[in-house]
C-alpha cells in the first residue's frame, strides 16, 4: 500500500510502482479498447481513413510523451502539467496549465462512468442507467481509497482481460475478411489512402479526434512521486505507453475498415464497433466485445480518478487551492480521501446531468492545451534557463510537439473552443482573487 511519510512540513507518498506499473497505467487510462468510443464518429469524419488518423496522432502525441518524459525527469513530482510549467516558465502560468488539464482529468472519470453505464444498461436493462452509474462510481472510488497499489494491481488484471479481447476481435476481423467479408484482403492501402475520398482536412480532423483516444499517457507523470527511479522510468513509460497504445489503436481501426468499408452504414454511430463485431464473430463476440468496454470503465475511472485526485493534492500543497481540504490524507489507507471523494460526486451528477457528446468534444480542448505548455516547459527549462544547447533534444523535438498541438487545437469545434475559453476565464478570475490581483505570488515549490 502506498504509505505517505509525514516528516517534514510536507506530506510524501512512497515509491512503490515501477515500470511496468507505470506503464500499464498509462495503457489503462487510454484503455486498449478505445476505439470504440469514436470509431463510427471518426470513420465518417476521415472518410474511412481512420486508421491514418490514428497514426498522425500518435505521432503528434510521442513530441508531446517525450517532453512529458523530459519534465517528469526533472521534476520527478505530483502535479504533471501544473507543477512542470510552474517551475519553468511562470507561478501563474502554472495555474493555467493545471487549470486547463485539471478540466481534462474531470472529464475522464465522467464521460467513463457515462459510457460505462449505458452499455452496462444495454447487456442488463433490469439495472437502470442511473444505477449502473452510481455501482461503477461505488466501485471505482472504493478501489482508489485503498490505495494506488491496490488500483494498478487491478489494472494490470483488467487491461490483461481487454488486451485478449482485442487480440481475439482483430483475429475473428482478420478470418472474416479471408473469408470475403467487406474488402475480402487482409492487404489494402484504402484504410490509409483513399484517392477517391482523400481531403486533407478530414484527416486532420479526424486526427484531433484521434487524440481523445490518447489522452491518459501523460497522467503516468502525475506519479512521479510514486515512481521508482522516476528521472529514468518516467520518460520511457510516457513514450511507451503512447507507442504501445497507438499501434493497438491502429491495428483495431485497420482490421475494422476491412471488414466494414461503408463507414456510412452502420446501425448507430455509437455502436459502429459492435455491428463489426457481430459481422466478423457473431453475438458472441459482440457481447465479450460489450463486457470489455464496461471494464475500460474501470480501468480509465480507475486511473482518472486517481489522477486528478493527485493533481488536487499538488495543487492544495501549494495553496492554490485550499491547503486543509486537499491535502488530507486518510490516517489508515495513506490516500487523499476527499479529493477521491470530491471527483466521485462530480463524476456522478456529471454522468447524470451532460450529455455524452458534449463531454466528450470539451476533453480535447483541455488535453492539447496541457500538451502545449509541457512542450513549452521543455524548451524554456532545458535550453534557455539551464543553457543545454542540444537544439534537437530540447528545442526542435518539443517545438514541433508544441506546433503539431497547436495546429490540432485550431481545427477543434468551435462549441469545444468557446466552453474550452469560458472556462479558463473562470480560472483567470479565480486566479486574481487567490493572488490578489497577481501581486502575491503563488507559493512555488520546494526541493528545485
Amino acid at each position: 500500500m502506498s504509505v505517505i511519510n509525514n516528516s517534514g512540513n510536507h506530506p510524501q507518498f512512497k515509491r512503490v510502482l515501477n515500470l511496468r506499473d507505470l506503464v500499464i497505467y498509462g495503457i489503462a487510462f487510454m484503455t486498449p479498447i478505445a476505439p470504440a468510443y469514436i470509431y463510427g464518429y471518426a470513420a465518417v469524419s476521415t472518410k474511412g481513413m481512420l486508421p491514418l488518423a490514428y497514426l498522425i496522432a500518435m505521432i503528434a502525441m510521442m513530441f508531446s510523451a517525450y517532453s512529458y518524459g523530459r519534465m517528469a525527469a526533472a521534476f520527478p513530482v505530483a502535479g504533471s502539467t501544473y507543477s512542470y510549467t510552474q517551475r519553468s516558465i511562470n507561478p501563474h502560468l502554472g495555474f493555467f496549465a493545471g487549470w486547463a488539464m485539471f478540466m481534462d482529468y474531470v472529464l475522464v472519470p465522467l464521460i467513463v462512468f457515462m459510457v460505462g453505464a449505458s452499455y452496462a444498461n444495454a447487456l442488463v436493462p433490469a439495472i437502470p442507467y442511473w444505477g449502473w452509474v452510481l455501482i461503477i462510481a461505488a466501485v471505482i472510488t472504493f478501489v482508489n481509497i485503498l490505495g494506488i497499489e491496490m488500483a494498478a494491481k487491478t489494472n494490470n488484471i483488467l487491461v490483461l482481460f481487454m488486451g485478449i479481447v482485442v487480440v481475439i476481435f482483430v483475429v475473428f476481423c482478420i478470418k472474416a475478411v479471408i473469408g470475403g467479408e467487406g474488402e475480402a484482403t487482409i492487404l489494402s492501402i484504402k484504410p490509409f489512402f483513399n484517392d477517391g475520398s482523400f481531403a486533407t482536412s478530414a484527416i486532420v480532423a479526424g486526427a484531433a479526434m484521434a487524440c481523445f483516444s490518447f489522452l491518459g499517457f501523460d497522467s503516468i507523470t502525475t506519479l512521479s512521486e510514486e515512481a521508482i527511479n522516476p528521472k529514468d522510468n518516467m520518460w520511457k513509460a510516457a513514450i511507451l505507453s503512447c507507442l504501445i497504445g497507438g499501434i493497438i489503436f491502429i491495428v483495431q481501426a485497420y482490421v475494422s475498415q476491412l471488414v466494414w468499408p461503408d463507414v456510412h452504414s452502420f446501425s448507430s454511430a455509437d455502436t459502429a464497433l459492435f455491428d463489426i463485431a457481430k459481422v466478423a464473430g457473431g453475438a458472441a463476440l459482440a457481447t465479450v466485445y460489450t463486457i470489455a468496454i464496461i471494464v475500460s470503465t474501470f480501468t480509465a475511472g480507475m486511473t482518472g480518478q486517481a489522477s486528478a485526485s493527485r493533481l488536487m493534492f499538488s495543487m492544495g500543497r501549494d495553496e492554490v487551492l485550499p491547503k486543509r481540504f486537499f491535502t488530507y490524507i486518510h490516517p489508515k489507507y495513506k490516500t487523499p480521501i476527499l479529493n477521491i471523494m470530491l471527483m466521485c460526486v462530480i463524476s456522478v451528477v456529471g454522468a447524470l446531468a451532460l450529455p455524452a457528446s458534449f463531454v466528450a468534444e470539451l476533453m480535447n480542448f483541455g488535453g492539447l492545451t496541457g500538451f502545449m505548455f509541457v512542450n513549452l516547459s521543455v524548451i524554456i527549462y532545458y535550453y534557455f534557463r539551464k543553457k543545454e544547447r542540444k537544439f534537437i533534444r530540447y528545442f526542435l523535438i518539443p517545438a514541433l510537439g508544441f506546433l503539431i498541438c497547436f495546429y490540432l487545437f485550431i481545427n477543434l469545434s468551435p462549441l469545444t473552443l468557446k466552453v474550452g475559453f469560458i472556462w479558463l476565464a473562470i480560472g483567470f478570475v479565480y486566479a486574481i482573487i487567490t493572488t490578489k490581483g497577481f501581486r502575491k505570488k503563488p507559493p512555488t515549490m520546494e526541493g528545485l
